[in-house]
Protein backbone atom coordinates (compact mmCIF):
# COMPACT_ATOMS: atom_id res chain seq x y z
CA UNK A 1 0.00 0.00 0.00
CA UNK A 2 2.79 2.39 0.89
CA UNK A 3 4.56 1.60 -2.37
CA UNK A 4 1.42 2.41 -4.37
CA UNK A 5 0.94 5.62 -2.45
CA UNK A 6 4.58 6.60 -3.08
CA UNK A 7 4.17 5.95 -6.78
CA UNK A 8 0.98 7.95 -6.83
CA UNK A 9 2.73 10.92 -5.23
CA UNK A 10 5.87 10.71 -7.36
CA UNK A 11 4.52 13.42 -9.65
CA UNK A 12 5.09 15.90 -6.84
CA UNK A 13 8.84 15.72 -7.47
CA UNK A 14 8.55 16.52 -11.17
CA UNK A 15 8.52 20.34 -10.94
CA UNK A 16 11.58 20.51 -8.66
CA UNK A 17 13.44 17.89 -10.69
CA UNK A 18 12.64 19.77 -13.90
CA UNK A 19 14.22 22.92 -12.43
CA UNK A 20 17.27 20.92 -11.38
CA UNK A 21 17.64 19.44 -14.84
CA UNK A 22 17.39 22.92 -16.40
CA UNK A 23 20.30 23.95 -14.17
CA UNK A 24 22.22 20.87 -15.30
CA UNK A 25 21.53 21.58 -18.97
CA UNK A 26 22.48 25.24 -18.63
CA UNK A 27 25.80 24.29 -17.04
CA UNK A 28 26.50 21.76 -19.80
CA UNK A 29 25.84 24.38 -22.49
CA UNK A 30 28.17 26.86 -20.79
CA UNK A 31 30.91 24.19 -20.63
CA UNK A 32 30.45 23.43 -24.32
CA UNK A 33 30.48 27.07 -25.39
CA UNK A 34 33.49 27.92 -23.22
CA UNK A 35 35.48 25.01 -24.67
CA UNK A 36 34.35 25.40 -28.30
CA UNK A 37 36.08 28.68 -29.15
CA UNK A 38 39.21 30.43 -27.92
CA UNK A 39 37.39 33.77 -27.62
CA UNK A 40 34.41 33.47 -25.31
CA UNK A 41 31.16 34.49 -26.96
CA UNK A 42 31.67 33.21 -30.50
CA UNK A 43 30.32 29.71 -29.85
CA UNK A 44 26.96 30.86 -28.40
CA UNK A 45 26.79 33.52 -31.14
CA UNK A 46 27.18 30.84 -33.80
CA UNK A 47 24.55 28.76 -32.03
CA UNK A 48 22.12 31.69 -32.13
CA UNK A 49 22.94 32.27 -35.80
CA UNK A 50 22.27 28.60 -36.61
CA UNK A 51 18.80 29.01 -35.09
CA UNK A 52 18.21 32.16 -37.15
CA UNK A 53 17.61 34.40 -34.14
CA UNK A 54 20.91 36.29 -33.92
CA UNK A 55 19.56 39.55 -35.38
CA UNK A 56 16.50 39.43 -33.14
CA UNK A 57 18.66 38.78 -30.08
CA UNK A 58 21.00 41.66 -30.92
CA UNK A 59 17.98 43.90 -31.32
CA UNK A 60 16.65 42.90 -27.90
CA UNK A 61 19.98 43.35 -26.09
CA UNK A 62 21.26 46.33 -28.08
CA UNK A 63 24.61 44.58 -28.64
CA UNK A 64 26.65 46.02 -31.50
CA UNK A 65 28.96 42.99 -31.84
CA UNK A 66 28.05 39.36 -32.39
CA UNK A 67 30.61 38.20 -29.83
CA UNK A 68 29.16 40.48 -27.14
CA UNK A 69 25.68 39.25 -28.02
CA UNK A 70 26.97 35.69 -27.62
CA UNK A 71 28.38 36.45 -24.19
CA UNK A 72 25.09 38.03 -23.14
CA UNK A 73 23.17 34.94 -24.23
CA UNK A 74 25.68 32.67 -22.52
CA UNK A 75 25.24 34.60 -19.28
CA UNK A 76 21.45 34.52 -19.62
CA UNK A 77 21.49 30.73 -19.96
CA UNK A 78 23.95 30.30 -17.09
CA UNK A 79 22.15 32.60 -14.65
CA UNK A 80 18.79 31.06 -15.58
CA UNK A 81 20.24 27.76 -14.46
CA UNK A 82 21.38 29.33 -11.20
CA UNK A 83 17.92 30.77 -10.63
CA UNK A 84 16.46 27.29 -11.11
CA UNK A 85 18.98 26.03 -8.55
CA UNK A 86 17.67 28.59 -6.06
CA UNK A 87 14.05 27.61 -6.71
CA UNK A 88 14.19 23.81 -6.92
CA UNK A 89 14.60 23.25 -3.19
CA UNK A 90 11.78 25.64 -2.32
CA UNK A 91 9.52 24.00 -4.90
CA UNK A 92 10.34 20.54 -3.54
CA UNK A 93 9.43 21.64 0.00
CA UNK A 94 6.25 23.33 -1.19
CA UNK A 95 5.19 20.20 -3.09
CA UNK A 96 6.12 17.93 -0.18
CA UNK A 97 8.59 16.09 -2.38
CA UNK A 98 11.89 16.39 -0.54
CA UNK A 99 13.96 13.24 -0.86
CA UNK A 100 17.42 11.73 -1.15
CA UNK A 101 17.18 11.29 -4.92
CA UNK A 102 16.27 14.94 -5.50
CA UNK A 103 19.09 16.09 -3.23
CA UNK A 104 21.60 13.90 -5.08
CA UNK A 105 20.33 15.12 -8.45
CA UNK A 106 20.75 18.71 -7.25
CA UNK A 107 24.35 18.02 -6.22
CA UNK A 108 25.13 16.46 -9.60
CA UNK A 109 23.66 19.48 -11.39
CA UNK A 110 25.68 21.85 -9.18
CA UNK A 111 28.86 19.96 -9.96
CA UNK A 112 28.35 20.80 -13.65
CA UNK A 113 26.88 24.31 -13.44
CA UNK A 114 28.90 25.52 -10.44
CA UNK A 115 32.01 23.36 -10.75
CA UNK A 116 32.82 22.48 -14.35
CA UNK A 117 31.25 25.57 -15.93
CA UNK A 118 33.16 28.20 -13.89
CA UNK A 119 36.34 26.17 -14.38
CA UNK A 120 35.89 26.21 -18.17
CA UNK A 121 34.95 29.89 -18.25
CA UNK A 122 37.78 30.77 -15.87
CA UNK A 123 40.41 28.99 -17.97
CA UNK A 124 39.11 30.59 -21.17
CA UNK A 125 39.14 34.05 -19.61
CA UNK A 126 42.64 33.62 -18.17
CA UNK A 127 43.91 32.58 -21.62
CA UNK A 128 42.22 35.58 -23.24
CA UNK A 129 43.76 37.87 -20.66
CA UNK A 130 47.18 36.36 -21.29
CA UNK A 131 46.89 36.98 -25.04
CA UNK A 132 45.73 40.57 -24.51
CA UNK A 133 48.62 41.26 -22.12
CA UNK A 134 46.57 41.59 -18.95
CA UNK A 135 48.27 38.64 -17.23
CA UNK A 136 51.81 39.44 -16.01
CA UNK A 137 54.53 37.44 -17.76
CA UNK A 138 55.53 35.77 -14.51
CA UNK A 139 52.03 34.28 -14.27
CA UNK A 140 51.84 32.93 -17.80
CA UNK A 141 50.86 29.48 -16.53
CA UNK A 142 47.95 30.72 -14.42
CA UNK A 143 45.39 29.63 -17.00
CA UNK A 144 45.08 26.22 -15.34
CA UNK A 145 44.36 27.60 -11.86
CA UNK A 146 40.55 27.73 -12.32
CA UNK A 147 40.57 23.93 -12.45
CA UNK A 148 40.67 24.15 -8.65
CA UNK A 149 37.03 25.30 -8.78
CA UNK A 150 35.97 21.93 -10.15
CA UNK A 151 37.84 20.07 -7.44
CA UNK A 152 36.51 22.35 -4.70
CA UNK A 153 32.92 22.00 -5.89
CA UNK A 154 33.25 18.21 -6.00
CA UNK A 155 34.75 18.14 -2.50
CA UNK A 156 32.09 20.43 -1.04
CA UNK A 157 29.19 18.58 -2.66
CA UNK A 158 30.59 15.20 -1.59
CA UNK A 159 30.85 16.49 1.98
CA UNK A 160 27.24 17.63 1.82
CA UNK A 161 26.10 14.26 0.46
CA UNK A 162 28.01 12.39 3.15
CA UNK A 163 26.45 14.48 5.90
CA UNK A 164 23.00 14.04 4.39
CA UNK A 165 23.45 10.25 4.21
CA UNK A 166 24.56 10.22 7.85
CA UNK A 167 21.50 12.36 8.71
CA UNK A 168 23.65 15.00 10.38
CA UNK A 169 23.08 18.73 10.00
CA UNK A 170 24.99 19.66 6.79
CA UNK A 171 24.98 23.38 7.26
CA UNK A 172 25.45 25.79 10.12
CA UNK A 173 22.33 26.22 12.25
CA UNK A 174 21.11 29.56 13.46
CA UNK A 175 22.04 32.77 11.74
CA UNK A 176 24.44 31.24 9.20
CA UNK A 177 23.21 29.34 6.19
CA UNK A 178 26.45 27.72 5.06
CA UNK A 179 29.78 26.36 6.20
CA UNK A 180 32.10 27.42 3.42
CA UNK A 181 31.21 29.46 0.36
CA UNK A 182 28.33 27.76 -1.49
CA UNK A 183 29.30 26.18 -4.81
CA UNK A 184 26.80 28.21 -6.93
CA UNK A 185 28.63 31.39 -5.93
CA UNK A 186 31.51 30.23 -8.18
CA UNK A 187 29.11 30.46 -11.14
CA UNK A 188 27.94 33.92 -10.06
CA UNK A 189 31.52 35.10 -9.50
CA UNK A 190 32.94 33.99 -12.84
CA UNK A 191 29.75 34.96 -14.61
CA UNK A 192 30.21 38.43 -13.16
CA UNK A 193 33.82 38.61 -14.34
CA UNK A 194 32.72 37.48 -17.81
CA UNK A 195 30.09 40.23 -17.88
CA UNK A 196 32.68 42.82 -16.82
CA UNK A 197 35.08 41.62 -19.54
CA UNK A 198 32.35 42.04 -22.14
CA UNK A 199 31.82 45.65 -21.05
CA UNK A 200 35.45 46.69 -20.68
CA UNK A 201 38.09 48.05 -22.99
CA UNK A 202 41.06 45.67 -22.45
CA UNK A 203 43.35 48.64 -21.92
CA UNK A 204 41.20 49.73 -18.96
CA UNK A 205 40.76 46.29 -17.42
CA UNK A 206 44.26 45.46 -16.26
CA UNK A 207 42.88 45.11 -12.74
CA UNK A 208 40.48 42.36 -13.79
CA UNK A 209 43.22 39.73 -13.77
CA UNK A 210 43.68 40.21 -10.01
CA UNK A 211 39.98 39.46 -9.47
CA UNK A 212 40.39 36.37 -11.64
CA UNK A 213 43.37 35.22 -9.60
CA UNK A 214 41.31 35.53 -6.41
CA UNK A 215 38.52 33.55 -8.03
CA UNK A 216 40.91 30.78 -9.06
CA UNK A 217 42.73 30.45 -5.72
CA UNK A 218 41.00 31.88 -2.65
CA UNK A 219 37.47 31.10 -3.85
CA UNK A 220 38.09 27.31 -4.10
CA UNK A 221 39.76 27.40 -0.68
CA UNK A 222 36.73 29.20 0.75
CA UNK A 223 34.39 26.62 -0.79
CA UNK A 224 36.02 23.66 1.00
CA UNK A 225 36.57 25.51 4.27
CA UNK A 226 34.30 25.58 7.33
CA UNK A 227 34.09 29.34 7.00
CA UNK A 228 30.70 30.55 8.34
CA UNK A 229 28.81 32.19 5.49
CA UNK A 230 25.74 34.35 5.90
CA UNK A 231 22.86 33.61 3.57
CA UNK A 232 19.47 35.19 3.10
CA UNK A 233 17.11 32.47 4.32
CA UNK A 234 16.51 33.63 7.88
CA UNK A 235 15.01 37.08 7.51
CA UNK A 236 13.10 38.08 10.64
CA UNK A 237 14.86 35.67 12.99
CA UNK A 238 17.23 38.30 14.39
CA UNK A 239 16.96 42.06 13.90
CA UNK A 240 20.70 42.66 14.13
CA UNK A 241 21.42 40.16 11.37
CA UNK A 242 18.61 41.56 9.25
CA UNK A 243 20.21 44.99 9.51
CA UNK A 244 23.58 43.51 8.53
CA UNK A 245 22.14 41.81 5.45
CA UNK A 246 20.20 44.88 4.37
CA UNK A 247 23.20 47.17 4.89
CA UNK A 248 25.29 44.92 2.66
CA UNK A 249 22.65 44.80 -0.08
CA UNK A 250 22.25 48.59 -0.08
CA UNK A 251 26.03 49.07 -0.11
CA UNK A 252 26.38 46.70 -3.08
CA UNK A 253 23.76 48.59 -5.09
CA UNK A 254 25.36 51.95 -4.33
CA UNK A 255 28.88 50.74 -5.16
CA UNK A 256 27.72 49.20 -8.45
CA UNK A 257 25.90 52.38 -9.47
CA UNK A 258 28.85 54.62 -8.60
CA UNK A 259 31.74 52.51 -9.89
CA UNK A 260 30.15 50.51 -12.71
CA UNK A 261 32.14 47.42 -13.65
CA UNK A 262 34.64 47.94 -10.83
CA UNK A 263 31.71 48.15 -8.44
CA UNK A 264 30.46 44.77 -9.66
CA UNK A 265 33.89 43.26 -8.98
CA UNK A 266 33.92 44.77 -5.48
CA UNK A 267 30.42 43.40 -4.84
CA UNK A 268 31.49 39.91 -5.90
CA UNK A 269 34.53 39.96 -3.66
CA UNK A 270 32.58 41.40 -0.72
CA UNK A 271 30.08 38.54 -0.45
CA UNK A 272 32.50 35.89 0.86
CA UNK A 273 33.76 38.44 3.37
CA UNK A 274 30.25 39.10 4.69
CA UNK A 275 30.32 36.01 6.91
CA UNK A 276 33.62 36.97 8.55
CA UNK A 277 32.60 40.59 9.12
CA UNK A 278 29.20 39.56 10.47
CA UNK A 279 30.78 36.94 12.71
CA UNK A 280 33.04 39.60 14.22
CA UNK A 281 30.38 42.29 14.65
CA UNK A 282 27.57 39.97 15.70
CA UNK A 283 29.36 36.96 17.19
CA UNK A 284 27.56 33.65 17.29
CA UNK A 285 28.92 30.58 19.00
CA UNK A 286 29.44 27.80 16.48
CA UNK A 287 28.48 24.27 17.56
Amino acid sequence: MESREAKGNSWRAWPANALTLINLGAGALVCWWAASEFDLGWAPAEWLASLGVMESWMGITGASERRIAGIQFMLLVWMTGQLCDVLDGAVARWMGAEGAQGAMLDSMADLVSAGLAPSFVGMALMMEWQVTGIVPQAWSGSGVLPLALMAAAAWRLARFATQAAAKTEPETPGRYDFQGIPAPFAAVYWGGLLWIWAQCDPAQCQWLWAAGLLGATLLPWGMVSRWPQVGFKHWGADRGWDVMRMAWLISVVVVCLLLGTKGVAIALISYPLLGVVSHRLLPYKMP
